[in-house]
């Protein structure tokens, strides 16, 4: 059965942001930053975000975005209804360690085709009296930084990088991902899509590394409550969702395998903020999870 309330669009919402974020940042030799937002969109206007409140920190300060917000219009009956839409939204960054929350309740939603538009993407126009037909809440967190490999490297040596995710969705529209980048290679996305806790560890494809080329690597978490009211929710429904990630995503290590994929000792890794970033425990301390784009399609088309 599908899931009107997180639809393929709420996802394109974070990874659509979410990209623009970390490819704004890549110039960077290494910095933190955070972003919060709560608010609205129309639909049939090309999926632009219209805001009602926002906060951001270029130092990875706590950003924080909130809203109590009502709207009035017609519901597919024509009669006039009141929805009222209270979201927070939490991000924090350090370097190696992520911080992101989002929730929302949704209370006495409507939707009617006719109704004036809230906000027009394409103008950057508000309504304050029309009705929106979508209400997000969407925070994303952050770091550059530029590794420097040395030590006893040899011909063929990779690394891969592991990240222990910490946290809970609840209720309907709630996601997180994180998107990882390492020396200009295709950008890594990881999920965590369906509701529950999650206390596990994503584990990054292996990357060429030497004693020479440093490495500019780019990490950003960031997640969403959404429901897209115009996508078959019933008039008069009540939704809430809460994605806490606060407790948080961390780079718990760094692993150098050899040409043949043997973990290996005797490298060192140092990095241009100055974080000591740890190595890899013992292979029996982690549960590996590691979930792809690929896997995450597959699960998606599962779902619908």
């Amino acid at each position: 059965m599908k899931n009107h309330l997180l639809s393929n669009r709420s996802v394109a919402i974070t990874l659509g942001l979410g990209l623009m974020g970390a490819a704004s940042q890549k110039a960077m030799a290494f910095d933190v930053w955070s972003q919060s937002y709560v608010g609205i969109f129309n639909h049939d206007f090309g999926g632009g975000l219209g805001f009602l409140d926002s906060d951001g920190h270029a130092n990875g300060a706590l950003s924080s975005a909130s809203t109590n917000t009502s709207f009035t219009g017609m519901n597919g009956m024509g009669n006039q209804q009141t929805m009222n839409f209270q979201s927070t939204n939490r991000a924090q960054s350090e370097f190696g360690r992520l911080h992101c929350y989002a929730s929302g309740t949704v209370t006495n939603t409507y939707y009617n085709p006719t109704n004036s538009y809230y906000y027009n993407s394409i103008t950057n126009t508000y309504n304050t009296s029309g009705s929106p037909d979508g209400l997000y809440s969407l925070g994303f967190a952050g770091f550059n930084d530029t590794l420097h490999y040395g030590g006893s490297l040899q011909a063929g040596y990779k690394a891969r990088y592991y990240f222990h995710v910490d946290g809970a969705n609840t209720g309907p529209g709630a996601v997180a991902d994180m998107s990882f980048g390492i020396q200009g290679n295709p950008d890594e996305s990881f999920f965590a899509f369906d509701p529950g806790s999650y206390n596990t560890t994503w584990v990054t494809q292996s990357y060429d590394v030497n004693g020479v080329t440093p490495q500019n690597m780019h990490v950003q978490f960031s997640n969403q409550f959404v429901v897209d009211i115009w996508n078959g929710v019933a008039d008069g429904s009540n939704i809430s969702g809460k994605s806490d990630f606060f407790s948080t995503l961390t780079l718990a290590g760094i692993e150098m395998l050899d040409a043949n994929g043997n973990r290996v000792s005797g490298w060192t890794v140092t990095s241009d903020s100055g974080t000591q970033y740890a190595t890899v425990p013992e292979p029996a301390s982690f549960a590996v999870i590691s979930i792809g784009v690929l896997g995450f399609i597959a699960r998606r088309r599962k779902r619908i």
